[in-house]
């Protein structure tokens, strides 16, 4: 095999390769054989028929269709592995020239990822600094009290909502714009007085009310779906107050603490509590750590970004909102794109600053991790993969990619590598 650069930026290559004559040859001989293989011709069996009856019965591009298809896979592949760019998409090929007895030549073009000249990057988030965790005692008092409403004994009240109370309600909310359609119509809801309700304006109209009682008020829903319509929309709401249900906490004692299953006092409760606070916070610190890092390591790289890197994170974005509109709306993409007036494209080049941001970021680590020859091993992938499938009962396992997964674990791992490297960990 010969080859000829014919042309090499930092996003795209085109190279001319050459094969030689005997080589392609024998290509074509194998084809024959494997047509011959399935080939029916009467007065012979199958894969007994002679070169020349093949030639004859079979059209000679279905031949040499077969015939390049081979050679141009196994020639590409050597290509990349003797040249040493990595390639991001498939090759485009053009047949340059193909005849028996003659060297076989095409081109081959494919956008690449180029070798970055990134700056001194542990010299650069050396100075970020780690937030000391703090955890009040009143974030760990919140956190109780989350669970003795969740464990809280209900009964039926006569007099007025109050604080503190839970209301069953049904309502529904009039002059919705089509982008809300899913929301028309009568709903169902509860929840208690003195909480965050979606709704702004619910509490203020249902206190003092009782079972059975029917009330009209306006409100308010924040939203940042429909841009045509405000972050807080006018809403009118008809409600009806189903029950209304005094809420008796359980008290905080060892007794109590018991039944939540792995405490003996509530001490134990409350360092609990305080340890997951803190790996909450931890994690939220760290991320926010790391992004600050990667911001910094971008004003000092300067980037070139294959096209086919920012299309394919746009369709990622684009699958992203077709599940969340299914499971948060409870309707299509196509049906979601027709209330808010805007195609598949439209969206797509909304999403073009977000693609283009966490392409940036990927091609940053992405260097990092050749230059420091940052990798997850078989055993680490391996380990973590078991670990993983270990949590799905067997009916679920069946549905699993298991070879995607390996995938997304081996891209965690060698993540959680670069930011160690990085020390930010």
């Amino acid at each position: 095999m010969k080859y000829t650069v014919k042309e090499s930026t930092p996003v795209k290559h085109i190279v001319e390769i050459e094969v030689p004559a005997e080589e392609f040859d024998v290509c074509y001989a194998k084809s024959l054989k494997e047509i011959a293989e399935v080939l029916e011709i009467p007065g012979f069996r199958k894969g007994k028929v002679p070169q020349n009856m093949i030639e004859q019965h079979v059209d000679q591009n279905h031949i040499l269709s077969k015939t390049t298809e081979s050679i141009i896979s196994k020639n590409w592949i050597k290509y990349l592995e003797e040249s040493g760019i990595e390639a991001v998409s498939q090759p485009e090929v053009e047949i340059i020239k193909i005849a028996k007895g003659n060297p076989f030549i095409f081109t081959a073009s494919v956008e690449i990822l180029s070798n970055i000249a990134l700056p001194d990057v542990k010299k650069l988030t050396e100075g970020i600094k780690k937030e000391k965790i703090e955890i009040t005692s009143k974030e760990i008092e919140d956190a109780i009290l989350w669970l003795r409403n969740a464990r809280a004994v209900l009964t039926d009240k006569e007099g007025p909502a109050e604080k503190n109370d839970f209301i069953e309600f049904s309502f529904q909310i009039e002059n919705l714009p089509d982008t809300f359609s899913h929301m028309r119509g009568e709903q169902k809801d509860g929840y208690i007085l003195g909480k965050e309700h979606f709704i702004n304006g619910l509490e203020s109209a249902i206190i003092g009310t009782k079972a059975g009682d029917e009330k009209e008020f306006e409100g308010t829903i924040d939203q940042h779906i429909d841009k045509l319509q405000p972050e807080k929309m006018p809403v009118k709401v008809k409600v009806k107050i189903i029950s209304v249900q005094k809420m008796d906490l359980p008290e905080i004692t060892n007794e109590w603490v018991k039944t939540l299953g792995r405490f003996e006092t509530v001490d134990a409760l409350k360092k609990d509590i305080q340890k997951g606070l803190e790996e909450e916070k931890r994690v939220a610190g760290l991320n926010r750590l790391r992004v600050e890092a990667m911001d910094k390591i971008l004003e000092k790289t300067k980037l070139e970004i294959p096209a086919i890197l920012l299309r394919r994170e746009e369709d990622n974005l684009l699958e992203n909102l077709k599940d969340r509109v299914n499971y948060e709306l409870k309707i299509s993409l196509e049906e979601y794109l027709s209330q808010i007036k805007k195609t598949e494209d439209d969206m797509k080049k909304e999403f073009e600053k977000i693609a283009l941001d966490r392409v940036k970021r990927f091609l940053i680590l992405h260097q990092i991790a050749k230059n420091e020859k940052i990798i997850a091993t078989d055993e680490e992938v391996a380990n973590k993969l078991e670990e993983v499938m270990a949590q799905y009962p067997k009916e679920e396992k069946e549905k699993i990619d298991v070879q995607r997964l390996a995938i997304l674990i081996a891209d965690d791992i060698t993540k959680e590598k670069i930011f160690a490297f990085l020390g930010l960990n």
